[in-house]
């Protein structure tokens, strides 16, 4: 016989996978079963995303999971903010533009007189690829698009599968159109010109539609908030930093907090409030890595940093998509050599001290003082970044889970599954379903 589980559907910025997991013994146990890498392609003068690769690792994970689970669910979780177009017939009459198309840019500086308001209504840190300035990117360069069903990218790959159209709570409060209400804010859609859908915002956890007996449950599917849940109970003396092509640093807090825009208020998956700042993150250092034509991984490559007190601010705009990063980083702080050693201990002291700097601002916005950082996603193997964060922070680290996004989302589903007695049930097994490593000052 079959056992029960589900299947993630994980879409990450540089790679798509999905994962299988199963509850044993009150832990999530999962297992990657696909990975590939993906980036945007130019097409029709913008950057698109592979939407054909993207939905096709999700049709691989149902079909997956109907050969070997009993009863399964499968979940999609995304990086924020992107989304496509779909006609009343259900056809797809525009693929998701990444994020990154300089389109959004130009509307970004078009509705910065707006931006006190905006913030104050909406809660989310200004940020170029916004939804907010893509629609209004979208409004400008195909108006025949106004009007016509848009839908997050992991809702919209759930419809080309089930039929069901919706709206996930945690991924619409990436989108800088929702309001502190947990409902869309008609000012900003005035703003640009764009009718208020129809479709309210939903939280996850329910059962939405069927794939083929594959049972579809709405996670959190912001991948932040599906990785927040999976570092399990988060204490008030711990911030969250959850690394990967972004950092994500942040705390959980009951309501919004309006004083600082350079923080977001984001949703978590039980509604409270994903208090955080977007951090450039691995971005950075893979680049840099990549330029340098270096035949050996990143880790090798961090691994050769030395204690330096030079270090860039990667939160200044020109690192979000330069021609070259290692141009833009030399033009901060001059570089005497093509040394790897050399770059590594600048890459890696910038991001550290990036971070540090957002840790402060952080303390001072919230109040509280941090005195550990649970470190997760990708970032978090990276034994000489949790060392030099730790150093440069004067905190302790606690790295893991590296998979805290995966395992946020198999929780949901399992919840929604009727696994759990209750949210603390569901805690307990997140946290028994992974080990950490300290890193503390030296």
């Amino acid at each position: 016989m079959k056992p029960a589980g589900a299947v993630a559907v994980d879409l990450g910025a540089t790679s798509v996978r999905f994962a299988a997991g199963r509850l044993h013994e009150g832990r999530i146990l999962s297992e990657v079963i696909a990975q590939r890498a993906h980036a945007p392609i130019e097409r029709n003068g913008r950057l698109e995303w592979d939407f054909n690769l993207l939905l096709g690792i999700a049709t691989e994970a149902v079909a997956y999971a109907a050969d070997h689970f009993r009863e399964p669910t499968f979940g999609i979780d995304a990086w924020g903010v992107d989304h496509g177009f779909v006609d009343r017939n259900g056809a797809i009459v525009q693929s998701p533009v990444a994020y990154r198309d300089p389109s959004h840019q130009a509307m970004f500086e078009r509705l910065a007189p707006h931006q006190q308001e905006i913030y104050a209504g909406t809660g989310i840190q200004h940020q170029p690829f916004n939804t907010l300035y893509q629609l209004a990117a979208r409004a400008e360069d195909q108006p025949n698009l106004i009007g016509t069903d848009w839908m997050l990218t992991p809702d919209l790959i759930g419809f080309l599968l089930t039929g069901v159209r919706h709206t996930e709570l945690t991924m619409a409060s990436t989108t800088q159109l929702m309001g502190l209400d947990d409902q869309w804010w008609p000012r900003v859609f005035e703003l640009i010109g764009w009718p208020v859908p129809d479709r309210a915002p939903q939280r996850p956890g329910r059962v939405l539609g069927d794939a083929d007996g594959v049972r579809w449950v709405s996670v959190g599917s912001h991948d932040t908030a599906s990785a927040v849940l999976g570092l399990g109970p988060l204490r008030d003396n711990q911030a969250f930093l959850n690394v990967g092509t972004w950092s994500l640093l942040g705390t959980v807090v009951d309501q919004p907090i309006l004083t600082d825009p350079g923080f977001t208020n984001e949703r978590t998956v039980d509604a409270c409030i994903r208090y955080l700042a977007n951090i450039p993150g691995f971005y950075v250092i893979n680049r840099v890595h990549e330029e340098l034509g270096l035949t050996y991984g990143v880790p090798e490559w961090l691994a050769m940093a030395k204690p330096t007190k030079d270090a860039a601010d990667l939160m200044r705009p020109e690192f979000f998509n330069p021609p070259r990063m290692t141009d833009v980083l030399a033009a901060q702080v001059p570089v005497a050599s093509s040394d790897a050693a050399e770059w590594a201990s600048l890459a890696l002291n910038s991001l550290v001290q990036t971070t540090v700097a957002q840790l402060r601002r952080l303390e001072v916005q919230t109040g509280r003082q941090f005195t550990e950082v649970r470190l997760s996603g990708g970032g978090s193997q990276s034994r000489a970044f949790a060392q030099a964060l730790a150093d440069g922070s004067g905190r302790d680290v606690i790295a893991g889970p590296a998979e805290s996004t995966l395992l946020g989302n198999l929780a949901m589903q399992f919840h929604a599954q009727g696994a759990f007695s209750g949210w603390d049930d569901l805690l307990r097994a997140v946290g028994a379903s992974f080990t950490t490593v300290r890193f503390s000052p030296r």
